[in-house]
């Protein structure tokens, strides 16, 4: 169990960081394309090639730990990214962490060891195949029922001319990425359980997997281009986490632990990685929420950080979150630089 835990955290870390070092690299890179010229320029240049290199690093120790462990285990600790991200970023990037910050990187923390301790190894040998039309069916009919909510609200804001997007759009559009990342995981898991009737299971559940990323990646992108990244990759991160869980269990017939304090144990581990996501996405927003003295204070002890670390290059994290982080590398400009 803790093997595929730490291979998690690796994956999850060689995707996100993978993905800032191909930013930094497209930074004096033209877009992308086909010609021999372009394509020389990408694989010679270190930063992106070495972000590439990780990346799909990362991608390989997610399915190698999908292979071993629930995915109601391994999608939780995924959720931890942003922790890992928010941390690469205060010493790689310079960026200053606010004490919210440090806490939430603190709460995903003892989520992982509470998940990793009061997670079992299940030995999953077959699917009941009469739940995945039910579930396709309930996930199909919730699509259609938040896309049509969100074209509701899209036709009535133009009617009503406004331009900036509401808080149920961007809602609605973290939820379906969220959801989609999260069914990525499990239809993965689900071509190496059925591997046993048929070899070629999973090279089709891991085409289906990539398939549900990209759309994910789609709704995120365009929910992070038109709303605010605070609601989106909220939305989004905790979506995943619940949706690797439940339909984990359903799907796969995955259960919770036998074990009354094991099972306390996971589920206040799931919390604490789901509250510590939280707390990082929206950290600027629950300061400008706190007292004003308390506010102050913890200001204060920001900008004392930041004179410590001044002698350095330095990006002040002022007044954003690690889900700037995130918008820079999934904005349309990067995307159409960065895609492979």
């Amino acid at each position: 169990m803790w093997e595929a835990i730490c291979m998690t955290l690796a994956a999850t870390a060689g995707n996100n960081i993978g993905k800032v070092l191909q930013k930094k690299g497209t930074l004096i890179l033209p877009p992308l394309s086909f010609k021999l010229k372009v394509i020389k320029a990408y694989v010679f240049n270190k930063l992106w090639i070495s972000g590439f290199a990780m990346d799909m690093s990362g991608a390989f120790l997610m399915l190698m730990a999908i292979s071993q462990a629930p995915v109601s285990v391994i999608q939780p600790v995924a959720g931890c990214g942003l922790a890992i991200l928010s941390v690469f970023s205060h010493f790689y990037l310079k960026e200053v962490l606010n004490a919210l910050d440090w806490v939430g990187i603190t709460l995903a923390g003892i989520g992982t060891i509470g998940v990793g301790v009061g997670g079992e190894e299940q030995n999953i040998t077959e699917i009941s195949l009469i739940k995945i039309p039910w579930l396709i069916l309930s996930i199909t009919l919730l699509f259609v029922l938040l896309n049509a909510w969100l074209h509701m609200y899209k036709r009535q804001r133009r009617e009503q001319e406004q331009l900036n997007s509401e808080v149920t759009e961007e809602i609605i559009l973290g939820l379906e990425s969220g959801i989609l990342f999260g069914i990525s995981s499990v239809i993965s898991k689900m071509g190496f359980v059925l591997s046993d009737k048929s070899f070629l299971m999973i090279p089709i559940c891991i085409s289906l997997s990539v398939l549900c990323s990209a759309a994910g990646f789609i709704y995120q992108t365009q929910g992070l281009k038109h709303g605010r990244a605070i609601v989106v990759s909220t939305c989004t991160s905790v979506a995943s986490i619940l949706t690797g869980v439940i339909v984990g269990m359903i799907a796969l017939g995955e259960k919770m632990p036998s074990n009354s304090v094991s099972r306390l144990v996971l589920i206040t581990g799931w919390f604490f990685i789901i509250l510590g996501v939280i707390m990082l996405v929206s950290s600027s927003k629950i300061i400008s929420l706190l007292p004003k003295p308390l506010r102050k204070k913890l200001r204060k002890n920001t900008e004392m950080n930041l004179n410590i670390r001044r002698s350095g290059s330095l990006r002040v994290k002022d007044g954003t979150s690690p889900s700037s982080t995130i918008v820079n590398i999934l904005s349309p400009a990067t995307k159409e630089k960065s895609q492979y």
